[in-house]
């Protein structure tokens, strides 16, 4: 496996349960950066341990046992992730749903649906 952090590309894990969303970030993205899927929160987790990223997208509502801020509390309790740049990504665009992201960890939070200007100019804040 390719480790991204030898590429010029940033690396950038999409946390998303639902395909169409899945098909709609990995397209939008995979031009400008090196993506990975993650379908649940067990398989982000291995993901994330397996290689490095830049920064992840990470859906707030996912299926399963964890949902995207369960997983963000997780990955913040440990060293390596601290730092990482987590943009929640959800269809939950109440103004209390932003604070339980922001408060669970998450460097930043958009709404969807996410326009392509808003996330690239995210992604570039986040990363500089």
């Amino acid at each position: 496996m390719k480790d991204p952090s030898s590429s010029k590309r940033m690396a950038i894990l999409i946390v998303e349960d639902d395909p169409y969303s899945q098909l709609y970030f990995a397209k939008l993205l995979s031009d400008m950066y090196d993506t990975a899927v993650a379908d649940c929160a067990a398989d982000a987790w291995d993901l994330l341990h397996d290689r490095k990223f830049d920064l992840v997208l990470m859906d707030i509502s996912l299926k399963g046992d964890e949902d995207g801020l369960s997983l963000t509390r997780r990955l913040r309790a440990e060293e390596d992730f601290k730092k990482l740049p987590i943009i929640a990504v959800t269809a939950y665009a109440f103004p209390d749903d932003r604070m339980r992201a922001m408060k669970a960890g998450c460097t930043d939070y958009l709404p969807k649906p996410v326009s392509s200007n808003d996330l690239y100019r995210k992604i570039t804040e986040l990363t500089r």
